[in-house]
């Protein structure tokens, strides 16, 4: 009652005011009483800001102290005014929703306008006492702390790394592992029908049949795993790049780094009954697959999930698969000495969709450590990061809206020698959570 009647006061006033001055009343298109509040955008809807104050900006030819007693009289106690900028920074009535009252003194007509009092930021730096020397340098050339401002991650969505395995109990990736709720363990059966027994923290297809420790035994799926979501502001290491995420770990690679078709394949398809939302696959091999081809679009086609792979190292023209298949998003390398080159190790060609830091790239290793590499396979993870970031933001995305996204949010590169090496660009985080792609859902009529 008291909200309503703070309401029905501030348009009363709004009426009196405009009938003492002569000044005409808005028209029924922008009634006090009727704001259009679905006009308020889903970023200022999401940001922070002071609870109970609104910021009032007017442009009334009146003396400062009459325009406070006016805005007084609308319901806000004045806190502070701007004399430079003609801002008035008011407190509310306790309960009074502060978009609505922004969106009711903005309409206004003396009111140049009102907003709620955000609360600003600086951008977010992980205290992880490694991010310092080792990874900021790409970090910051990604845009990444403008894009943790944004979002951080989710843990339902969750990010399969199909590689060599995971250092389970590493202390920056232990609480960021899949724990599957739907296996009954100990009983020797599938309980989920996703083509491994017992398995609580993901499966291992190397060798068959499958068995339920996904345990890194060489050393590059750790650092992946690192890259996609290591924990961060927790004291430790390093910084992932969807540090809020879950990491479902699938081992198809062996101790040498290596795997054959078929694992890759099976490992693809768990991962999509799993719920994995987003495949990195850190790994190419020069010629295509049919079972590799299959498994792919199946995952992608049915399950909706979102593929991202590697290029390829070998420094040549030709991306290799599974990144070059249609369905995948395959990721190229930059370098540091000239972060707007290729990295010479990096494959290039037409399918090439996105590029990101490729060298001397920090992350988790084994036995709870930490290591410095290169290669298409750890940018891959970079941008498998921030797909999770982005279907975070909003679960609903799809491939095609992921593209969209990445398409007018990365930074075009020079082609150098090398055409199509960078493909939309190098990845910009904070400008990709910032980015809203529509897509036409009722064909327009175009008329000559």
């Amino acid at each position: 009652m008291r909200v309503s009647r703070w309401l029905w006061s501030l348009s009363l006033l709004a009426a009196a005011f405009l009938l003492a001055n002569n000044i005409p009343y808005p028209s029924a298109s922008s009634q006090v009483l009727a704001p259009d509040l679905g006009l308020v955008s889903a970023q200022a809807a999401a940001a922070e800001f002071v609870p109970g104050e609104v910021l009032v900006q007017c442009r009334l030819p009146l003396p400062p102290a009459a325009v406070a007693t006016i805005l007084r009289l609308a319901g806000g106690a004045m806190v502070e005014r701007n004399p430079t900028l003609g801002l008035y920074r008011l407190r509310l009535p306790e309960g009074v929703d502060v978009q609505q009252a922004a969106a009711l003194y903005s309409e206004l007509p003396w009111v140049e306008y009102a907003e709620p009092n955000y609360i600003v930021r600086a951008a977010t730096v992980p205290d992880d006492p490694l991010y310092p020397a080792h990874q900021a340098w790409y970090y910051d050339l990604i845009n990444a702390p403008a894009g943790w401002d944004i979002e951080r991650g989710r843990p339902a969505i969750i990010v399969a790394v199909l590689d060599t395995g995971v250092d389970l109990s590493h202390p920056d990736l232990q609480f960021k592992i899949w724990t599957n709720a739907r296996e009954v363990v100990g009983n020797g059966i599938d309980d989920d029908g996703n083509g491994c027994i017992d398995d609580v923290h993901g499966c291992d297809f190397v060798p068959l049949p499958p068995s339920s420790d996904p345990s890194d035994d060489h050393g590059h799926g750790t650092m992946v795993a690192g890259i996609v979501g290591a924990s961060s502001n927790n004291g430790l290491g390093v910084a992932g790049t969807a540090w809020g995420v879950t990491v479902l770990p699938v081992k198809v690679l062996d101790s040498t780094g290596a795997g054959t078709a078929s694992d890759v394949a099976q490992g693809i398809i768990y991962a999509a009954k799993s719920g994995a939302q987003v495949i990195n696959m850190s790994m190419a091999r020069p010629s295509p697959s049919h079972a590799l081809e299959q498994a792919v679009n199946e995952a992608h086609d049915a399950f909706g999930v979102v593929l991202v792979a590697a290029s390829g190292n070998e420094g040549q023209e030709g991306v290799g698969y599974p990144a070059a298949y249609p369905a995948v998003i395959a990721v190229s390398a930059f370098g540091h000495s000239d972060p707007n080159s290729r990295a010479p190790f990096s494959n290039w060609g037409p399918e090439v969709d996105v590029t990101a830091p490729g060298v001397d790239v920090y992350s988790t290793h084994l036995g709870g450590g930490y290591a410095m590499g290169e290669g298409t396979s750890f940018a891959t993870a970079f941008v498998s990061g921030l797909v999770a970031l982005l279907l975070s933001q909003d679960s609903s995305r799809s491939d095609d809206d992921i593209r969209a996204i990445l398409r007018i949010a990365s930074d075009d590169l020079p082609n150098g020698s090398t055409p199509n090496w960078d493909g939309w660009g190098r990845l910009n985080m904070g400008k990709a959570l910032q980015t809203q792609v529509y897509q036409t859902v009722v064909p327009g009529v175009v008329r000559g």
